[in-house]
């Protein structure tokens, strides 16, 4: 397989089409059976971190049936055989170590979705470390979905790790408190923070299925479950699936390396097939190991051009998502020339990766379908190999 090749997931046939997805997947109704769960992680030179967060998964008060790691790294072998050690213990988890000869995230995620077996997929990052009751909150939602309506949960992200020490514990939990009392102040802050700064993907992704209806509070509520509120896509490092509907909606298998806003667009394709919720009592903190991810400059450019290439891919109504794709992306620049100034890098690496994917774009939508996934990996290794 040459670095650059999609990934056949479903089939050689589905790799093809863009990583369109396969036929509605039927959600069954809950049996009464308890449900199985697989940690599918993706990996890259980071034994460190992912052995904290598979430490973190054997410790669940419902454990794992089996884990799944895709390792990208060049020393993937001496990793496996730390990760091996790891599990030797637990006897009861199945174990599947694969190597990627491709860095893509993608490519990884949907290797490991194919090689599960398990009901409910999660597809967690490999610094994410779940709390030792956050498999089990999440696995009754989906077991107690008697009309097999709930596609995916996701997860809160808390501030204070799992590990971290009871004295760091409560000083976090009670800033806080303290952070809860000025509520006025915080959402003033936090509207600020999404529709000036642009800080949320969803104020940039554009959602190109016109004619569906996503998930709402009423939806939500007819499900008869508490603590349960509406998600429109779910983010990387806590997402969970049922399994069939992550194979019959692949992660894009056009895109390479680190890939901004894969998330965004696989999941939002899974509530195709069911509703996206956050389950208020799963928790989980994301440690943010900053190794292995592209710069600023690279990471702007290929946020902008993934979310033109999965709009270009999935619209249903390709002039007016056009039309808002670029009006979004407008704002983008103010937004990130703001962000650059306040930051000091008056080099601008931020506003530079936005003009570049404003220039680029208008190629990707005018593009027929045919090899545009090809064309499109082209743009891709042009921004990898800035500096």
């Amino acid at each position: 397989m040459t670095p650059d090749a999609p990934v056949a997931i479903v089939s050689e046939q589905s790799a093809q089409e863009n990583g369109r997805g396969t036929d509605k997947a039927v959600l069954q109704p809950t049996t009464g059976r308890p449900l199985t769960w697989a940690l599918c992680t993706p990996t890259l030179n980071r034994l460190d971190v992912l052995l904290l967060a598979l430490g973190c998964a054997l410790a669940q008060t419902r454990p794992p049936a089996e884990v799944i790691i895709v390792d990208a790294g060049d020393g993937w072998e001496a990793d496996r055989a730390r990760v091996e050690q790891a599990l030797a213990s637990h006897p009861a988890v199945r174990l599947v170590y694969l190597h990627s000869p491709v860095r893509s995230i993608t490519h990884q995620r949907n290797l490991a979705t194919q090689a599960a077996t398990a009901d409910i997929l999660f597809c967690l990052d490999d610094d994410t470390l779940m709390f030792p009751d956050c498999a089990e909150t999440i696995l009754r939602v989906y077991e107690a979905d008697r009309a097999g309506a709930i596609a995916g949960v996701t997860a809160n992200n808390d501030p204070v790790s799992p590990l971290a020490a009871p004295e760091i514990e409560r000083k976090l939990t009670g800033l806080q408190d303290k952070a809860k009392r000025s509520g006025t102040r915080n959402r003033l802050t936090r509207w600020i923070w999404r529709e000036i700064f642009l800080m949320d993907t969803l104020r940039l992704f554009v959602p190109y299925d016109s004619r569906r209806q996503t998930t709402s509070t009423e939806d939500v509520a007819r499900l008869g479950q508490p603590d349960l509120t509406p998600a429109l896509t779910m983010i990387g490092f806590a997402m969970t699936v049922r399994r069939n509907v992550a194979l019959a909606e692949p992660f894009d298998p056009w895109l390479l390396s680190y890939s901004p806003c894969e998330d965004t667009d696989a999941t939002y394709r899974f509530s195709r097939h069911g509703l996206l919720v956050l389950s208020g009592k799963a928790r989980l903190h994301h440690y943010e190991v900053a190794a292995a991810r592209l710069n600023r400059h690279r990471v702007a450019a290929l946020f902008l051009l993934n979310v033109a290439f999965f709009t270009r891919q999935h619209s249903d109504d390709l002039p007016r998502h056009r039309r808002r794709y670029f009006a979004l992306a407008r704002r983008r620049v103010f937004a990130e020339f703001l962000k650059d100034g306040l930051g000091l890098r008056f080099r601008f690496p931020q506003v530079r990766g936005t003009l570049y994917a404003l220039r680029r774009a208008p190629e990707i939508f005018d593009h027929p379908d045919t090899r545009l996934g090809e064309d499109y990996q082209a743009i891709q290794r042009e921004v990898l190999t800035w500096s």
